[in-house]
């Protein structure tokens, strides 16, 4: 990459850092102080870079938040389980894979509050023709009374429009939105286990 390219992506990502909102990151920290302090279950998923992010995410949950006093928070990065979802695709509609993953933890147990905490850069079509798992998931946490965090870029697509709180990161134009939004995107993540080491109020 030219130097000028490395200056046009730190330059952008520098901007979208300063625009994301600030108010709707500390609602999804609440839902996600909720999950905890009721003993739900946090269940992430996303594809390609995205997955990543969001088995790192869930492995923050589980240990970078506990915080003494408070529950441990149970977190679940659905896509670890690769050898179950490959048999779900092999097997079934592909774009259901992500929901049958989901089936057996939501509800997690009566009165708990859950979530479904979503990676998408372009938070998935809206005519199904990409990243349908994720879409289908949102549907099924919805149907299953789990609160969706949609995590973004572009203009948050489908899961964007299902989700009960969307964080958007405003970066829509290539080549530098794809590499921004999933930097930022680690960034969202560290954000919300930080204010949850604050008992997710900020």
């Amino acid at each position: 990459m030219k130097p000028g390219s490395l200056a046009a992506l730190r330059d952008a990502v520098a901007d979208a850092a300063a625009s994301l909102n600030i108010d709707v990151l500390a609602a999804a920290a609440r839902v996600l102080a909720e999950c905890r302090n009721s003993r739900g279950v946090v269940l992430t998923a996303g594809y390609g870079g995205s997955s990543s992010t969001a088995s790192h995410f869930a492995a923050d949950l589980a240990k970078f938040t506990r915080t003494p006093g408070l529950p441990h928070l149970r977190s679940v990065a659905l896509l670890d389980n690769i050898a179950c979802h490959t048999a779900w695709t092999n097997d079934d509609d592909p774009g259901l894979a992500l929901a049958h993953l989901a089936e057996p933890w939501l509800p997690s147990q009566p009165g708990a509050r859950d979530a479904v905490v979503l990676f998408s850069v372009h938070g998935g079509a809206r005519d199904g023709s990409v990243s349908k798992g994720l879409v289908g998931l949102a549907e099924h946490a919805r149907k299953h009374g789990a609160a969706v965090i949609a995590v973004t870029g572009f203009d948050g697509g489908a899961i964007g429009e299902l989700s009960d709180v969307h964080v958007n990161v405003p970066m829509d134009a290539e080549p530098l939105a794809t590499p921004g939004v999933e930097s930022l995107h680690l960034l969202v993540a560290h954000a919300l286990c930080l204010a949850l080491t604050d008992g997710g109020s900020r």
